[in-house]
């Protein structure tokens, strides 16, 4: 948690120093932009730029899923007994100790996020825009709605105010046709094609001399061409069925009627992809959320989890047949893919239909759960049940104690009659 947070701080130096924040900063002063769309996953550093450009309406959106973070920035209650923390392999239905456990990541992130964080966020923020930059809850609290990348299809159910509108998935698009050496390939391949990407986080030519040859050992025995997103040159002793690539279009290559696996890192974007393109999976997550989004698809038998630090040719080949042979996997891609596009508008529509609102309306605060205003306690009424446990309290202690003492009373007082 503590290095997500050191990330984002990092990406805002950095990004303070960038060419495109100079050009921003040098528009002229009464530029006003007609609404600004930020990407508030977990840094809020450029929130100044509403009053740079004079107070436009702002929208933010997450490709993280839904942190709980911004959750309760946006006035949702945050319900750790059902809704699993995004980075852990939770499902719905958690034990004791689980829940316990998702309580405890919730809250301490939001916490640490409030207490730790947001003094150092603020520092920098009035480094490069000014002492006199508002703090940045402020302007989050302003913020007219976050679009976050949730789909009950593709995660699980979760309440959501108005506020809050689930996008999930919205870079997905049917698929287009592929670059004339790339279609060649696929239409080509008899026993269909194995796509292997693991995102723009690791490169794959940064693995270590032994995963890489046992990967490679591991396709040579599979009859189905190998498709590799590998960002270095050649490899000595390359297999005749893998091909490598620096880049590979993965949305229409996904899409392609011979696409029988996409072996992935696991993040949240390619997972969707795949879902919408009904390819089954195997996962070799890293970090972060990556290992969680594979589990999660496990439970649904559309995907095999390898762990990064047993790529072993048994166990890759031993995932791998378990996918492409059991046809449950694609069964349950099927079903997730026909879900998913049974929906009344898709995910851009809906994205573009709020961002068009937010221009009609400007002031969206009609949408807004007074909780956004609230303390933690207040929304989930603890000040209430101590009050009521408080009294039930008094109750018993007085329902204990209150006929002894009146027995005492009666006592003495006979005795004081007895006695003149």
């Amino acid at each position: 948690m503590k290095a997500l947070f050191k990330h984002v701080e990092f990406c805002c130096e950095y990004d303070f120093n960038t060419t495109g924040f100079k050009t921003l900063q040098e528009y002229p002063k009464k530029f006003k932009f007609d609404l600004i769309i930020f990407d508030s996953s977990y840094g809020r550093c450029f929130y100044p730029l509403v009053t740079r450009f004079n107070n436009p309406p702002a929208v933010a959106v997450t490709p993280y899923r839904l942190p709980p973070i911004l959750s309760n920035a946006f006035g949702n209650h945050l319900h750790t007994s059902y809704t699993p923390y995004y980075n852990t392999e939770f499902s719905t239905k958690m034990t004791f100790l689980e829940r316990l456990l998702n309580f405890f990541y919730t809250f301490v992130e939001v916490m640490y996020r409030k207490n730790s964080f947001s003094p150092k966020e603020n520092k920098l923020v009035k480094d490069y825009f000014g002492e006199e930059t508002p703090a940045l809850r402020d302007y989050e609290r302003n913020m007219s709605l976050l679009l976050a990348n949730v789909d009950f299809i593709f995660d699980f159910p979760m309440a959501l105010p108005p506020n809050i509108i689930p996008v999930g998935g919205l870079h997905l698009t049917p698929s287009k046709p592929l670059p004339k050496d790339l279609q060649k390939i696929m239409d080509d391949s008899k026993n269909g094609v194995i796509y292997f990407s693991l995102g723009s986080f690791l490169r794959s030519d940064k693995l270590s001399a032994t995963q890489k040859t046992n990967l490679l050992e591991a396709f040579k025995q599979l009859p189905q061409t190998v498709l590799w997103k590998y960002e270095g040159g050649s490899i000595e002793g390359l297999p005749k069925n893998v091909i490598l690539r620096k880049t590979l279009p993965q949305n229409d290559i996904l899409g392609h009627k011979n696409t029988k696996l996409f072996i992935t890192h696991g993040g949240i974007l390619s997972t969707q992809e795949a879902m919408y393109h009904a390819a089954p999976v195997v996962g070799i997550p890293f970090r972060s959320d990556q290992r969680a989004n594979i589990r999660r698809m496990e439970r649904r038998k559309t995907a095999r989890l390898i762990n990064y630090n047993n790529l072993t040719v048994t166990h890759i080949l031993e995932n791998v047949k378990e996918v492409l042979n059991n046809p449950i996997y694609k069964t349950n891609m099927k079903l997730v893919a026909k879900r998913y596009r049974d929906q009344p508008m898709t995910a851009l529509q809906k994205g573009v239909y709020w961002i068009e609102y937010v221009l009609r309306h400007k002031n969206v605060d009609h949408l807004v759960l007074p909780a956004r205003d609230m303390d933690g306690y207040q929304t989930a009424n603890l000040d209430i049940l101590a009050c009521l446990l408080l009294l039930c309290l008094s109750i018993y202690i007085a329902y204990l104690f209150l006929p002894t003492a009146i027995n005492v009373t009666y006592e003495t007082l006979r005795n004081h009659i007895q006695a003149k």
